[in-house]
Formats: C-alpha cells, sequence, structure tokens
C-alpha cells in the first residue's frame, strides 16, 4: 500500500542505486535489484485531554483560615466555574454553604504540656559519671578502710588531671594517703559537666517553659471545620500504542523524516489519507472520559522503505523522505550480518584463549 506522499517503489530503487553507486569501490557492484523493499508505515499518536476533577473533603486548619474571600457551594457538580478560572488552570478551593463552624481546641489556651520534661522545665541528668581515669575500677588501693567519711556531701568531686594516669593521691574517702586515683580522688566517680552535678538540666524543647505551642490548633486555641470543595485541571496524555515500532538501527535518523502531522481538535475527523489499521487503532483511544473538558489529537506518521537482501548480505537500508523533499537512505546491520559478526568475535575469542593455554 502506497500513500500519496510516501515515495514509490521506482522511487525508492532509484534513490538506492544513488547511494550504492556513490559507494560501488567498497561495498561491489550491487543493485537495488539485489534488495526485496518492504514498507513500514509508522504512525506516532497520542491524545492529549484536559481533565476536570471535582473533589469534596471536610477540612480542620487553626484560627481563621480567611474563608470569606472563597467562592460557595451549595452542589458541587452543580457549580459553574467562571470561565476565566478555567483558563487560569489553578486549582479552585470552594466552601460548602454553612458548613463553616469554630470550636475551641482541647489544649484550651494554645498550650501543650511540654512532651519532653513533662512540665517540670527541666530534664533529670546523672549526676556523677565513671571516672575517665580508672573507670571506678580501682579508686583507691585501701578499699577495705573505704567507707566514705560521716557527714560527708554525696555530690561527687569535679574531675582533677593528674599529673600522670599513674599518680596516687589522698583519698578523700578514706583519707589513706597515696592510695587514691588522681582524678576522682578515690570516689571512682566525678561530676556531671553537664549537670555540675545538680542531677538535672534546663529542658531545652520547651526552653523551661513546660509547655509548648500546640501542634493541633498551631498556638491559637481554636479551630475552624468547615466542607471543601476543590476543581483542578489537568492535562492528561493517552499515548496510541505503535503499530510498528521503529527500527532500532535507524531510530535517530527518523527525528529528520518528512513526517505529517495531523492536530485535531475534539469535534474533528480523523484524516481522509488515514489508512484503516491506523484509524481502527486510534479510535480505540478516543472514547470520551470522565471530567474531560477538551482534548487535542496529535497524529504524525511516515513510511519507511526497507530494502533487504534477498540472498546473503550483511547490510540492508532504509528509505524514507526528508524535510528537505528528498529521499534519504540509511544503511544498516542486517540480521545475518550480526549474526555473522558475532560469529566472528566468538570464534576470536576462542582464539585468545587458545593462545593463551599454548603459552603456559
Amino acid at each position: 500500500m502506497t500513500v500519496a506522499g510516501d515515495p514509490s517503489e521506482d522511487e525508492a530503487r532509484a534513490e538506492l542505486d544513488a547511494y550504492l553507486a556513490r559507494r560501488r569501490g567498497r561495498r561491489g557492484a550491487r543493485t537495488s535489484a539485489y534488495f526485496h523493499l518492504d514498507r513500514l508505515h509508522l504512525l506516532d499518536a497520542s491524545v492529549v485531554r484536559r481533565v476536570e476533577k471535582r473533589t469534596e473533603t471536610t477540612r480542620d486548619e487553626p484560627g481563621d483560615p480567611g474563608l470569606a474571600e472563597r467562592p460557595v457551594y451549595d452542589v458541587l457538580d452543580a457549580y459553574e466555574v467562571d470561565p476565566r478560572d478555567v483558563r487560569r488552570g489553578e486549582p479552585l478551593d470552594l466552601v460548602k454553604r454553612d458548613t463553616v463552624s469554630k470550636r475551641a481546641c482541647a489544649c484550651g489556651n494554645g498550650l501543650r504540656q511540654c512532651p519532653a520534661c513533662a512540665g517540670m522545665t527541666y530534664r533529670p541528668c546523672e549526676p556523677a559519671r565513671p571516672c575517665p581515669v580508672c573507670a571506678g575500677v580501682s579508686p583507691c588501693t585501701q578499699y577495705l578502710g573505704h567507707g566514705g567519711k560521716p557527714g560527708r556531701t554525696a555530690r561527687p568531686p569535679k574531675a582533677r588531671r593528674p599529673a600522670r594516669p599513674e599518680e596516687r593521691v589522698k583519698c578523700a574517702a578514706c583519707a589513706a594517703p597515696d592510695s587514691a586515683c588522681g582524678a576522682c580522688q578515690g570516689w571512682g566517680k566525678v561530676r556531671c559537666q553537664t549537670c555540675q552535678g545538680r542531677g538535672r538540666v534546663p529542658c531545652t524543647t520547651c526552653t523551661s517553659k513546660g509547655t509548648v505551642r500546640c501542634e493541633t490548633c498551631g498556638g491559637r486555641g481554636e479551630l475552624t471545620s468547615w466542607t471543601a470543595g476543590r476543581i483542578t485541571w489537568t492535562s492528561e496524555t493517552e499515548k496510541v500504542p505503535w503499530p510498528h515500532r521503529p527500527p532500532k538501527r535507524v531510530t535517530s535518523h527518523l527525528h529528520a523524516g518528512l513526517w505529517r502531522d495531523n492536530q485535531l481538535g475534539p469535534g474533528d475527523p480523523l484524516p481522509d489519507d488515514l489508512s484503516l489499521p491506523h484509524r481502527s487503532l486510534v479510535e480505540q483511544h478516543l472514547d470520551t472520559v470522565k471530567g474531560e473538558q477538551d482534548r487535542t489529537v496529535l497524529i504524525r506518521r511516515l513510511t519507511v522503505v526497507r530494502a533487504r537482501p534477498k540472498g546473503s548480505g550483511n547490510r540492508e537500508y532504509y528509505i524514507f523522505s526528508n524535510v528537505s523533499g528528498g529521499l534519504t537512505v540509511r544503511p544498516a546491520m542486517s540480521d545475518e550480518g550480526r549474526r555473522n559478526t558475532a560469529a566472528v568475535l566468538a570464534a576470536a575469542a576462542a582464539l585468545v584463549v587458545l593462545v593463551l593455554l599454548l603459552v603456559r
């Protein structure tokens, strides 16, 4: 089948002969008569729809969300949209009549108890840490007499830095000379540098206030509830599957082909010269979808003549119309050529392996 504007068989063979003649010194003396011609009728089609969607939900927001400026509706599906809103294409937010209500938040005043400190304004901290020198294992060599002195404060001492790790000093607990770790003075623990031995630190989550802002109401103490309607417009593209995939070997070159383009509106008929198989394929994707407001059908067509060798041959050719009004010929490796190349590579690999084995 030949469509008007597509290259005829004579034109395709003449262009192929001219191409082969220019390369005859390298490719041999073959002519187009050695090749069998068939046609690939490429179809690149899609349906771009503008679809309107209407949704309705119950909303809760803190404080006053400023609903007075939003349009009001009774029945969402019956709401008539201003054409200017449609042209802008931005989502349209609506409020259902008589659904706006305000209520106090459970927090009461916009504040909630701090979850980090449970309202205490501080968090507990271990006042003593293991000694960094003796690790609490050998704080005093006179451990049998290490009971501590009556009335001595339980607050651990501030860590000292001994002149030598093995230095021993007078024990602050049992008063034994030269028996205690130089860092903890025999206690086995030192004062925590974070809380300075006080046993608690200020809560940073609430900055020592005991309360934080309520996330539910945003600190405003009240909530606004309403039924919200939303109308959105989106562009949805439905791709018509290729009846014939473009040949991978020359796909990049087909962009320069003279594609026949058609752009159709919602009421436009399909092109008269659209082939029956292509027409049937496109029509399967023309059903109206829910919420469809508008559509554009894009159809691009290009006929590619494929020249395959009748006998043995490593190359085949693709002929198609170009944007300059002439014909373009693109060579590609044939199936036989790929098989031959694979066989040569396999033989070369086997030869390399054999040589390596013999060398050993």
